[in-house]
């Protein structure tokens, strides 16, 4: 029975949702904070409420068709505490704020992880909500002038920005006998760079004609003498130097910068739009873990020559939205 019960529910929402989004999901990207009121909050009786329902409908009748006092008072007390429950079933979702969403950049094929803080702006504690997003259920409680997140993860399936459906709210608190529920849909959206590519293409071996700048690899470079520490390796130690000094000297060399190379849309050749970016987005990883300077070339694009963290990112940026904007 009950899970007759479970199934006439969630077909019961579906319906809801198919035939009347503008109650379901009223409200569309909204500008942060959103905050829970009267006129969107919606609440119903519940599985459990309706068989609740049932028995009291029962002993009312029964008290009333054998004029019993006692069971009349019975009946009449479940039914109180019912109207108790309606409201403060209603003031667990009431002034509840959404303040901020928040979503770090993924690539294709991952999940993004949405956070979504929530705060009570009459400073009331909540307790037992649910957010639902899909299939997914998050539950929590948010003590007096507390603020709490809600983390949902999101399938990311193309590039570009992605905005997440809207976001269910809804509690049964305290005795599970209704069911409030809204519905959220803010402007936050999360950048979703492309796929790397699998396996991993090597870098182009040829730098732009003329070189970007910086030297030739080759051989290192003496940059000091220092004195000789146990662990040091034999062939790092100058002996003409420690000869002419009598105490062993060890070479500190120094590195050539490597040249800049450049990773060009144009010149990969046999592939797609979409494996193209792959696998730039495979090079600016690799090169940034090498700590090379590279460009990023795409058409009407031209990013660096540059290295460092803040680079990589506006390169996969740039890879994340290459014909979104044009297109």
């Amino acid at each position: 029975m009950r899970a007759v019960l479970q199934q006439a529910r969630v077909r019961l929402w579906r319906e809801l949702d198919r035939r009347l989004p503008s109650l379901t999901r009223r409200h569309r990207f909204e500008a942060l904070p959103i905050t829970l009121n009267q006129r969107r909050i919606y609440i119903v009786p519940s599985g459990f409420g309706l068989l609740f329902a049932v028995m009291l409908f029962a002993i009312l009748a029964g008290a009333l068709n054998y004029n019993n006092n006692g069971a009349l008072l019975f009946g009449f007390l479940p039914v109180s505490l019912a109207v108790v429950s309606m409201h403060q079933t209603f003031r667990n979702l009431n002034h509840l704020r959404l303040v901020h969403v928040q979503a770090d950049p993924v690539f294709c094929g991952q999940n993004a992880l949405f956070a979504f803080q929530f705060h009570a702006s009459d400073e009331r504690p909540r307790f037992g909500i649910t957010g639902r997003y899909g299939d997914v259920f998050r539950h929590i409680d948010i003590k007096q002038g507390e603020t709490r997140s809600l983390d949902v993860p999101v399938p990311a399936l193309e590039r570009g920005w992605l905005s997440p459906e809207p976001l269910r709210v809804s509690t049964v608190w305290p005795f599970g006998l209704f069911f409030a529920w809204s519905y959220l849909h803010s402007q936050s959206k999360a950048l979703v760079y492309p796929r790397p590519e699998s396996p991993p293409h090597p870098l182009p071996k040829v730098p732009d004609p003329g070189r970007l700048g910086g030297s030739d690899p080759g051989d290192e470079d003496l940059r000091s003498l220092r004195d000789y520490t146990t662990g040091d390796s034999p062939r790092m130690i100058a002996w003409k130097a420690s000869a002419r000094i009598g105490e062993p000297l060890v070479r500190q060399l120094e590195v050539p910068r490597a040249r800049e190379t450049v990773l060009d849309f144009e010149r990969i050749s046999g592939l797609d739009v979409e494996r193209k970016l792959s696998r730039l987005t495979r090079w600016v990883l690799d090169a940034d873990q090498a700590g090379l300077r590279y460009r990023l070339d795409l058409p009407g694009q031209r990013i660096g020559p540059d290295q460092g963290h803040a680079h990589r990112l506006r390169c996969l940026k740039a890879l994340a939205l290459y014909a979104r904007a044009s297109s």
